[in-house]
């Protein structure tokens, strides 16, 4: 299929015979075929909602990397990562998960990166973040009093998802360390060590699943990649590297799996995934993404 026809296939998806879909799934659909005959889907909506419309047992893989708490504001309403409390976050993440598992084949794996914060309690930022114009505004629940947890202190949001995740049936089987190399220095940070790693959750919903230990390389887990952000055309920088993702899909999805992003962003798990023969989905509330998304994958 040309790039032209896969553009052609906007708000098309939920009708196609071979999308695996029995219902409209988003407030918006976006479909087509890659030059080499890699279908890819992208579905506009709170993911939630979205994926209550997709067939259950469906994918051979999830990376995903969800908004972060109190990080960015996606001008969307009702966006994750803006809750007022801790659990209210967690909850949501875990909200979303539960979607993720009923729609994860029994094989399959997901790979969930999601980073911490610390409780700052300092009261309303002052002057504009330099490097991105998404990140805060006004008072955020993290400056604020009353969060529940000592001023100053790392929350845990990795640890806090996982463990509800797991009271909801899912299996842990290894926190990954991405190792950022050539991560931003916080030179605020000036009784701490600075940040230079993320937690990149592996999670399963049985205890036998695919898993491709030659993949791994000569890293178990703690893996270095580049967190170099790429260009997206005015959206914040999308800071989750391809290498990270095509790391994940070569562990833990078979060749021509489905691959699925709940959180696709501008798209870096759909294009890794498409490029290396896996058909994909991705969700997202924001509208600006998904065509963003789209329009990277009708290119391809």
């Amino acid at each position: 299929m040309t790039t032209k026809h896969s553009k052609q296939l906007k708000h098309q998806s939920a009708h196609l015979p071979d999308a695996g879909l029995t219902q409209p799934s988003g407030l918006n659909d976006w479909a087509g075929n890659t030059k080499d005959g890699i279908r890819w889907e992208v579905l506009r909506g709170d993911v939630r909602s979205v994926l209550k419309g997709l067939d259950e047992n469906r994918f051979d893989c999830v990376v995903t990397s969800p908004p972060y708490y109190w990080l960015r504001d996606y001008k969307v309403d009702g966006q994750i990562g803006l809750e007022s409390s801790i659990d209210g976050y967690v909850e949501a993440i875990a909200d979303s998960m539960d979607g993720v598992q009923r729609v994860l084949k029994k094989s399959g794996v997901l790979f969930l990166n999601i980073s911490d914060t610390y409780y700052s309690a300092k009261g309303k930022p002052k002057g504009n973040d330099k490097k991105n114009q998404a990140r805060r505004f006004g008072l955020r629940a993290v400056d604020g009093p009353g969060l529940g947890v000592p001023r100053k202190t790392l929350i845990g949001i990795p640890w806090r998802v996982s463990l509800e995740m797991i009271n909801r049936g899912w299996v842990l089987r290894s926190p990954i360390i991405w190792q950022r190399e050539a991560a931003m220095p916080e030179p605020t940070a000036k009784d701490r060590p600075w940040r230079t790693y993320e937690m990149v959750l592996m999670f399963t919903k049985s205890q036998r699943y695919f898993f491709d230990r030659n993949a791994l390389g000569d890293q178990e887990d703690i893996w270095k990649i580049s967190s170099r952000p790429k260009s997206s055309n005015g959206l914040h920088a999308a800071a989750f590297p391809e290498e990270l993702v095509s790391k994940c899909l070569n562990v833990g999805c078979p060749e021509g799996g489905e691959v699925l992003d709940p959180f696709v962003g501008t798209g870096t798990t759909l294009k890794v995934a498409v490029e290396s023969q896996r058909p994909a989905v991705g969700i997202d509330l924001n509208k600006e993404y998904c065509e963003y998304s789209a329009n990277l994958l009708g290119k391809l």
